[in-house]
């Protein structure tokens, strides 16, 4: 970029050069975060993919309140294409109002490599604005997503357990409308001491002949051809003498 381009263009490379992430035009005033960060040293906008990769559509609004500018171009399919005026409609502390713009639609999916703005009267060079892409990570959107569903399914699952002299009974629920069967494995001192079918219509399981001391168990729930739902990890529970009101410890 050099003196002239800049000095005709800092109105909007800069804070009024927004990347909104939206595809209708009505949610433009709703648009909380911004994607785009221009570079002026090396003459590029990049686009930020937003965290959820399933977001690949995002558009750039270029305010027409300069009137050095005479027309900006995208560079698609190999020949640069016109951008056509248009108008949004915003909405301010004094009702909505319509804006002159240029608006430029990106799709992650169909990329559009650069930008072409040219003056009028030749007041300076075409300006060429390289466009780069940075997508989102695919393993963490991933690794969040499983995580997400897994709390919601022990959500669901609602465990819990209470304890008597020399038993325990543990409860919990479907954790989704796949499920078929549960069981639950026993353990004690990092050994597995038995593994349990649940009853087919019921939602709890009582283990008695237990000694005190410390216990875990694990809950699996499982949906049709065995197919594993949840299987939590190991919780904790413990059997002790009765407190002094004659009445156990229970434990949730």
């Amino acid at each position: 970029m050099n003196k002239y381009q800049e000095y005709l263009l800092k109105g909007i490379l800069s804070s009024n050069f927004l990347f909104y992430r939206c595809c209708l035009i009505g949610e433009f005033s709703n648009a909380k975060k911004f994607y785009g960060k221009f570079d002026k040293d090396n003459d590029t906008f990049t686009i930020t993919q937003d965290d959820d990769i399933n977001l690949v559509e995002y558009s750039l609004i270029i305010w027409k309140k300069i009137d050095f500018i005479e027309n900006v171009y995208i560079w698609k399919n190999k020949q640069w294409e016109k951008v056509a005026n248009t108008e949004i409609e915003l909405t301010n502390s004094t009702g909505k109002e319509s804006f002159p713009c240029y608006r430029i639609d990106v799709d992650f999916r169909n990329r559009i490599d650069k930008l072409r703005f040219t003056f009028k009267g030749g007041l300076a060079d075409d300006y060429i604005l390289k466009l780069q892409y940075v997508e989102a990570d695919k393993e963490a959107y991933y690794a969040e997503q499983a995580k997400t569903a897994r709390e919601n399914l022990i959500k669901a699952a609602a465990i819990k357990h209470s304890t008597g002299n020399d038993l325990v009974n543990i409860y919990f629920q479907p954790c989704c409308d796949e499920y078929e069967r549960a069981e639950i494995s026993l353990y004690h001192d990092g050994q597995m001491l038995a593994k349990y079918k649940v009853e087919d219509g019921a939602y709890f399981k009582s283990i008695g002949g237990l000694a005190y001391g410390a216990y875990e168990y694990i809950v699996k729930q499982f949906g049709k051809n065995d197919k594993l739902l949840l299987e939590t990890e190991k919780i904790k529970f413990s059997i002790s003498r009765p407190n002094y009101g004659g009445e156990h410890i229970v434990v949730i």
